[in-house]
């Protein structure tokens, strides 16, 4: 069974983005700081939680159909994210061990950006979803993917026009980059 734990993190490591990013501990300032380059929408073009796994974990390969999810910043100092369908698949290297999720997901909440650093409160978030891991002899385990809770986080980010980038940090002092479009 640890091992159907370790694929149910995989996975969820490369949908729950799809909807917010992965958690790291922030402070919500109040009031908030707005850069207005952030206003609008985004769309994520690169990197991300799949590019992640692929390049820093060796037990798994994930595989993520492209979503066509925004996420939306006010300039009053809230945001919002599209309703989200993620699917994904992650494959063990030389074994006949593979997962498939499938996760719908929305979140809002408040953003505030000042010296380089964008911070998301999440105030609201919607999600549900489940993962199939598929083992050796095709025997497989269907679990329902555990309900996303309100989290806060900050991140590095750039910002230029049509281009946004943040950057987080991961674990094994790697980072996670994820580039985006805007909106037109």
């Amino acid at each position: 069974m640890r091992r159907g734990y370790a694929w149910l993190f995989a996975i969820g490591v490369v949908l729950l983005p799809a909807a917010w990013p992965r958690p790291a501990q922030a402070d919500c300032p109040s009031p908030p700081s707005i850069d207005s380059c952030l206003v609008g929408s985004w769309k994520q073009t690169g990197g991300g939680a799949a590019e992640w796994m692929r390049q820093n974990l060796k037990m798994a390969q994930p595989t993520a159909a492209p979503s066509d999810g925004t996420l939306t910043f006010n300039a009053n100092g809230t945001f919002s994210t599209s309703k989200v369908d993620s699917k994904a698949e992650v494959t063990a290297p030389c074994t006949s061990t593979r997962a498939t999720g499938q996760m719908n997901a929305q979140a809002s909440g408040t953003w505030s950006a000042a010296g380089g650093t964008l911070t998301l409160c999440m105030t609201s978030v919607d999600s549900k979803g489940s993962i199939e891991i598929e083992g050796p002899g095709g025997k497989k385990m269907k679990l329902a993917m555990p309900q996303m809770k309100p989290a806060n986080t900050s991140m590095a980010y750039s910002c230029a026009g049509a281009t946004l980038s943040t950057t987080q940090p991961m674990p094994k002092n790697a980072t996670m980059t994820t580039s985006y479009a805007r909106v037109p």
